[in-house]
């Protein structure tokens, strides 16, 4: 048998197509049927009136009992040129090439069984000067969809209607709650564009016997636009023309901050992006103190070929769609500079008031006027972001006077000569910054010299008051900035570290059976310290002042054995989880660090020389390098560990106060 010469296409299964269709179940998704209703209406109007289409067309939108799932019944009515025989076979042919002309996909009518069971259109027509009707209900879900009707439509003039009710179970508590000001803003909003370029006919909406609202006068007298334009941005590789309008409006329950929509096919697609983030406020207020947002829209060539069929996305990458953000968003900005300016001055007066309790933190302005230093940063920066900033910036400032200083504290001789030629690098202002932290370290240093004398009623230990001191016991840095712990008590370096975890288990949680933990003081007395990169983790063990109870080679009495065991849990657990609920990662490991603070009473000192610790560099602190267990640890007792606070102290003191 020989083959056929020619053969046709089977018409897609709508239904097939619809299960892979998803629509959001939100306000925006149960009007897609309307709105892509009001778009054809639209489609109708210009085949019919042209050039006078918005001076004549006409769409009605009714919704009858809105709350109720059971009774809710929609229709959208148009003055249109109606399906007449041609219109009726474009109905007919899904995505069609006819609706690709007019920016459509021919797949919106489709979109309603996503949302309702029933559909009903009406069209009164014109065929060769002759009025004619059809009347019909659209269902997919039938072998032959489209089943006519004998009856005419309920209007008499020319154009479609399009009827919607028994909505999907699934809609219903949606329904029930909707407000109409939700839906008259929504559909408003959703043809913006045809606002903006003042093109859109009128379209009014009923609620049952309310007065008949009309949508297009209010939502012109709202969206004006203010400006104007386009700029290149780049989508698959590509430099694309980008144009777009700013319109300024008042702030609403709909419109309540500044924000980006992107247009396609003369509507918005998809969710709008709030710019509050960038901008920095979410509103502006203009100068008889009514708040206002900016919203810009954008539409572009390129957005045209990458709509999806159910027009509810720009298949644009992330990306794409960041870098159209950040260029709108500077537009903005520079058309509201005094606004911006008036952010950027309430900035720099937070900034302020933030370094009167935080004065040290000038050190990271390198130099920078508060205004200056402001401009650089983000619009939304409160003054918590920025004292996080300084605080990094203090640091990275100050490192190598850090270094220098910790090279020479050992020398008290030559100490305050050497901070007198540091401290000339520093100008006034930062000296300034400078005195008053260094006060507020000796009232540190004061009130551990305080606790060391605490606990001989046995109520209370005095290593947990010492501990909180430094690092406040059951809590990380996610918690704590710079300067509510002091952990320069023990090492200035330790104050940098990236992330600080006090007395928590490195899973992050409570305690659990099968931890690693010799006993509820080892751990409870712990900090876990490592830096970013995982090249080190460092332990502080506090041991209770005065305790002469120790025993060589007894993990629970040996605080030797204690660092290491707790060192090496920490690096095998490969992390530790914060507070915050992120976690923090050991990788690669190369250092091991362990400090041991307690009272080196002849107990203790026997078990360090059992261990080999020596201490021929500095009689008072003991150090050892464990070969098998690549770990660095240092023994020094509560006397050394305040002394060499009050040297480096007092030297700045001298300094600073001619003490």
């Amino acid at each position: 048998m020989s083959l056929p010469k020619t053969d046709v296409l089977i018409k897609p299964d709508m239904r097939a197509v619809l299960e892979r269709t998803h629509i959001g179940k939100d306000l925006h998704g149960f009007l897609l049927p309307v709105l892509e209703a009001v778009s054809n209406a639209m489609h109708g109007i210009d085949a019919r009136f042209g050039s006078s289409a918005q001076k004549n067309g006409n769409i009605e939108i009714k919704i009858d009992n809105l709350n109720d799932p059971k009774r809710i019944f929609i229709s959208v009515t148009d003055n249109g040129i109606g399906l007449d025989d041609k219109n009726y076979e474009y109905f007919k042919t899904p995505f069609s090439g006819h609706k690709l002309k007019q920016h459509g996909r021919g797949f919106g009518r489709f979109i309603a069984f996503k949302v309702f069971y029933r559909i009903l259109y009406s069209t009164v027509y014109q065929e060769k000067n002759d009025s004619k009707t059809r009347t019909f209900r659209f269902d997919i879900n039938q072998n032959n969809e489209i089943i006519f009707f004998d009856g005419t439509p309920d209007f008499n003039h020319m154009g479609l209607r399009v009827d919607y009710n028994e909505p999907l179970e699934e809609w219903n508590f949606l329904i029930s709650t909707v407000k109409k000001d939700e839906i008259k803003d929504h559909i408003g909003s959703h043809f913006l564009p045809y606002f903006l370029n003042s093109s859109l006919p009128k379209i009014s909406i009923k609620f049952d016997d309310d007065d008949s609202d009309d949508i297009t006068t209010y939502f012109n007298n709202i969206f004006s636009p203010s400006k104007e334009g386009e700029f290149l941005s780049k989508i698959g590789g590509v430099e694309e023309k980008i144009y777009y309008h700013l319109t300024k409006i008042t702030k609403t329950s709909s419109f309540k901050n500044h924000c980006l929509l992107f247009s396609a096919a003369n509507r918005i697609v998809g969710r709008s992006r709030n710019l509050t983030n960038v901008i920095g406020k979410s509103h502006f207020q203009d100068e008889e103190n009514n708040s206002y947002v900016v919203i810009a829209v954008v539409k572009s060539e390129a957005f045209e070929s990458r709509l999806n069929d159910s027009r509810t996305q720009i298949n644009i990458s992330h990306e794409e769609t960041e870098e159209i953000t950040s260029s709108i968003s500077d537009i903005i900005q520079e058309e509201e500079k005094e606004q911006i300016g008036k952010i950027k001055k309430q900035q720099t007066l937070d900034l302020k008031n933030a370094l009167i309790e935080n004065p040290i933190l000038r050190l990271g302005l390198r130099g920078k006027s508060l205004s200056d230093y402001v401009k650089q940063k983000p619009n939304n920066w409160t003054a918590q972001n920025f004292v996080s900033d300084l605080a990094i910036e203090r640091y990275r400032s100050s490192r190598d006077l850090t270094k220098l200083i910790a090279q020479i504290s050992d020398n008290p001789d030559s100490y305050i000569k050497d901070i007198k030629s540091i401290t000339q690098k520093i100008d006034s202002n930062n000296k300034e910054a400078l005195a008053e932290y260094v006060v507020h370290r000796k009232k540190v240093i004061e009130l551990v010299e305080i606790a060391r004398k605490m606990g001989s009623s046995g109520n209370y230990a005095p290593e947990e008051t010492i501990h909180d001191l430094i690092f406040k016991r059951f809590s990380d840095n996610t918690q704590m900035d710079y300067f509510q712990h002091n952990l320069w008590l023990v090492d200035d370096a330790l104050a940098f570290l990236p992330y600080v975890s006090s007395d928590r288990a490195m899973h992050g949680k409570g305690r659990k059976k099968g931890d690693k933990i010799p006993d509820l003081a080892l751990f409870d007395d712990s900090i876990v310290l490592g830096d970013n990169d995982g090249t080190l983790i460092s332990i502080i063990e506090f041991k209770k002042p005065s305790r002469t109870e120790y025993k060589f080679g007894d993990i629970k009495n040996d605080p030797v054995l204690q660092v290491i065991e707790t060192l090496e849990q920490a690096e095998s657990s490969g992390g530790i989880s914060k507070y915050d609920g992120t976690y923090f990662a050991f990788r690669g490991v190369v250092r091991k660090c362990a400090y041991i603070v307690a009272d080196i009473t002849e107990n203790l000192l026997k078990i360090l020389r059992k261990h080999d610790f020596k201490n021929d560099a500095n009689p008072d602190i003991f150090v050892r390098y464990r070969d098998n267990e690549g770990i660095f640890i240092q023994a020094l007792g509560y006397d050394t560990l305040i002394a060499n606070a009050k040297k480096r102290n007092q030297a700045f003191f001298s300094v600073l106060f001619d003490e």
